[in-house]
């Protein structure tokens, strides 16, 4: 196994084992925050440099949560980083949120929605959003939302005061607003401090003079955990174009005025059609990845879904100063969901240009395949090739750009026998090798695949998961259309407010004309 050299102590890794869990399990303490490549604290192979700034890249920085060590390294700790920033002022902004305002000792140029790292000076770092807006704020805003047991949370919340340093580095991040925003209507959902981020977005928008609709869900399990209501309130007054939707996901009767239910699922019910929309999502982690995969199928592109994960550590068992057990186990299970990343094998298929042409042969002939057709009826082949693409350069880069569902989801319906996943499993190998790809590449490509044989090899439907729960994965819904659409049957206009049904395996939408057939033929 690889040896690691880190300020004088000899480290052997384990293997699968990345760089900073080999740290952690032999007790050595480096700057970290969120276990999954998102924060940059520990800014080599690509995957573990990837959204680091060049210059950084450039010194050998790397991320040693996503680095798979496979030889010898020495590592030594990060400097230059940081800069100062000292604190003005704290203010509750409800019982469990504070309002941190920050003034950084040195310029810092940043969008609102990105984040910042904040430490303090035993080395402990989190990353917070920026809710302030920088042609209007002097000060950094950042919102605080204390934690059971969370070592920092509640350190700010209870012995920061105003006139202490802390240290800083970024802004990072790209979720924010920008020029190609401009003129698409924007839907933004938010838990918890999630709000932070969106509140800076919204704000951003609107001084840009953004002409398009602009609706915000901010959910919370209790009337306790919504904040900024008067700001936000006075946003809508001032601008005919924005609107603010509080849902109430407890098991209480929600306020007057006040939704029902989760955020992304009370936007997506009244959002219905988000093409041209852009999305932004901010929150905890597994409401993040189930809204910015609901976000892509209900219209919107993966590009335009601008996704904010708050990736939290579970300390809450844990007092300050105790060092929780390292979960390796569970590491190990999480990654081997996936196969690992293939920058090799990337390379070899042009960095995408050859996948591009390789998948638009398959798919044409799969298409014409008496023997496959009948599973990808009412799917257009390009959009096929788009989804394939994207998730493929997602398993391939390491890259978090594909936002559909995995396998196991997307087939759930699909009986598909082992005979028939190695018939498929023969076109895509005739297709790598007749757009040159080298063989070995083709044996590494056709790896991935088989790693995905026990989601879609089946005697019987699986069913379908969604947000933890099971849903149907055949018959109709009844809904009442938000925005208006075409019949996928007849091809009339379905109005906004009309009632229509839909197919909740394929997803299309009939009118009330054709709904009566169309059940009838399922049946």
């Amino acid at each position: 196994m690889p040896h690691l050299t880190y300020e004088g102590r000899d480290i052997r890794s384990r293997e699968g084992e990345s760089v900073l869990d080999a740290f952690l399990r032999h007790g050595v303490s480096i700057p970290f925050s969120c276990r999954n490549g998102i924060c940059h604290v520990c800014s080599i192979a690509p995957v573990a440099q990837k959204g680091l700034r060049p210059e950084l890249r450039e010194q050998g920085y790397f991320m040693p949560c996503k680095c798979i060590p496979l030889s010898d390294m020495e590592v030594a700790p990060p400097s230059g980083l940081y800069a100062t920033t000292i604190v003005h002022s704290k203010e509750m902004l409800a019982p469990h949120v504070c309002k941190l305002l920050v003034e950084p000792t040195s310029t810092l140029i940043y969008r609102p929605g990105q984040f910042v790292n904040l430490r303090r000076d035993d080395g402990l770092t989190r990353s917070y959003s920026l809710a302030s807006l920088p042609e209007q704020d002097y000060f950094l805003e950042i919102h605080v939302q204390r934690k059971d047991g969370g070592a920092m949370s509640n350190w700010i919340l209870d012995e920061l005061n105003p006139g202490d340093a802390l240290d800083i580095q970024g802004p990072s991040g790209e979720s924010h607003y920008r020029d190609a925003v401009r003129g698409h209507p924007m839907l933004l959902i938010g838990t918890g401090t999630g709000l932070a981020p969106l509140y800076g977005i919204v704000r951003d928008a609107l001084h840009n003079g953004h002409a398009g609709e602009i609706h915000l869900y901010h959910g919370g399990r209790g009337a306790d955990r919504f904040y900024l209501r008067r700001q936000l309130r006075e946003m809508e007054c001032q601008h005919a174009n924005f609107h603010y939707h509080e849902c109430f996901s407890g098991a209480a009767q929600p306020p007057s005025g006040v939704h029902a239910g989760r955020a992304h699922e009370v936007a997506f019910g009244r959002h219905r059609d988000l093409r041209d929309w852009h999305v932004f999502i901010a929150g905890l982690a597994e409401m993040v990845d189930v809204a910015a995969a609901g976000a892509v199928e209900h219209g919107a592109t993966p590009e335009a879904v601008h996704a904010d994960a708050f990736a939290l550590r579970d300390l809450r068992k844990h007092r300050r100063g105790e060092k929780p057990p390292v979960p390796a186990a569970d590491a190990a299970a999480e990654q081997a969901k996936y196969p690992p990343p293939d920058p090799e094998l990337w390379s070899a298929l042009r960095d995408g240009t050859t996948l591009t042409e390789v998948l638009r042969d398959f798919y044409g002939r799969v298409y014409q395949d008496a023997k496959l057709a009948s599973f990808f009826e009412g799917v257009t082949q390009q959009r096929l090739v788009e989804k394939q693409y994207l998730f493929t350069r997602q398993i391939l880069t390491g890259e978090k750009i594909y936002f559909g569902d995995r396998p196991r989801n997307t087939h759930h319906w699909m009986v598909i026998s082992d005979d028939l996943f190695d018939y498929r499993a023969g076109i895509m190998k005739s297709c790598l090798r007749e757009h040159g790809v080298p063989e070995p590449m083709v044996q590494r490509f056709m790896e991935i695949e088989e790693f995905y044989r026990r989601d879609i090899v089946k005697s019987a439907p699986f069913a379908r998961i969604k947000g933890g729960r099971e849903v149907p994965f055949e018959g109709f819904g009844e809904i009442t259309l938000d925005v208006g659409t075409l019949c996928d049957a007849c091809e009339r206009e379905v109005a906004a407010g009309e009632q229509a049904i839909y197919h909740m395996r394929m997803g299309k939408i009939y009118c009330s004309d054709c709904s009566s057939t169309h059940t009838r033929e399922a049946a």
